[in-house]
């Protein structure tokens, strides 16, 4: 989880969330947190959810300078997939997600076709709860695999990041929607969201006015747990792990 040291408020819905996501306790969690006006805060709001011992372990970086909105992903990520992990999830402060978006993350099919995995959906409610299907790349969580880290995403990150001309599509996320054009790889993502932007204020390209339509029209923060199904070119008949 990437942490601007902003915003505590944000950070502790968030965390809240996530620890009550099943599954949580088989996974590492790995904060890397910006120097900030509310650093201190943010300490007490980790600590916090630290004690409730929701994940398997939790570790906080915390930055002695700012290394920015393209740094501190690349950052976060290098760090998990330098531990060895075959798959790692990046999330954030401001994004709250459903209790079973880590079983998102686990029914999908590591195909090579696939660069990542997204947990929003921006589709219209209502979509049903059990599909993952052929869908843009949204930075509001978000998991890849250790290969598309080393072999494309990695070697690329920044210089993908820059914008094409005159300011436009500058930005991390749009630079892996470039990777993966370059790549012919695709994303999927589910019909009903799993993640949801909390984030009206204070982040970097938080707009207050377009807030409300940003949210994802089909979160909910609890669901049983449902037996996926993924749709697609190449992955509708595969089988879910």
């Amino acid at each position: 989880m990437t942490v601007s040291g902003d915003r505590p408020g944000y950070l502790a819905e968030t965390l809240d969330s996530w620890a009550a996501v099943r599954g949580l306790s088989d996974w590492p969690f790995h904060l890397v947190v910006e120097p900030g006006d509310e650093l201190a805060r943010c300490r007490d709001v980790i600590e916090e959810f630290v004690r409730r011992g929701v994940a398997r372990s939790v570790e906080i970086e915390v930055n002695d300078e700012r290394r920015g909105v393209r740094a501190n992903p690349h950052h976060a990520l290098s760090s998990a997939f330098g531990s060895g992990a075959g798959f790692v999830v990046l999330c954030e402060e401001d994004i709250v997600v459903a209790d079973d978006v880590l079983e998102l993350f686990a029914a999908a099919p590591d195909d090579p076709a696939l660069l990542a995995v997204c947990a929003f959906s921006s589709r219209p409610a209502p979509q049903p709860e059990d599909v993952l299907a052929d869908g843009d790349f949204c930075a509001w969580v978000w998991g890849t695999w250790a290969d598309r880290w080393h072999d494309l995403l990695d070697p690329s990150w920044f210089e993908a990041a820059r914008a094409p001309y005159d300011g436009a599509k500058a930005g991390w996320d749009f630079g892996v929607e470039r990777i993966a054009a370059a790549a012919g790889k695709r994303f999927l993502a589910p019909l009903a969201s799993r993640s949801d932007n909390i984030g009206a204020e204070g982040g970097v390209h938080a707009l207050p006015e377009e807030f409300e339509e940003s949210r994802a029209a089909t979160f909910v923060a609890h669901r049983e747990p449902v037996q996926w199904r993924v749709t697609g070119p190449g992955v509708s008949a595969m089988a879910l792990r």
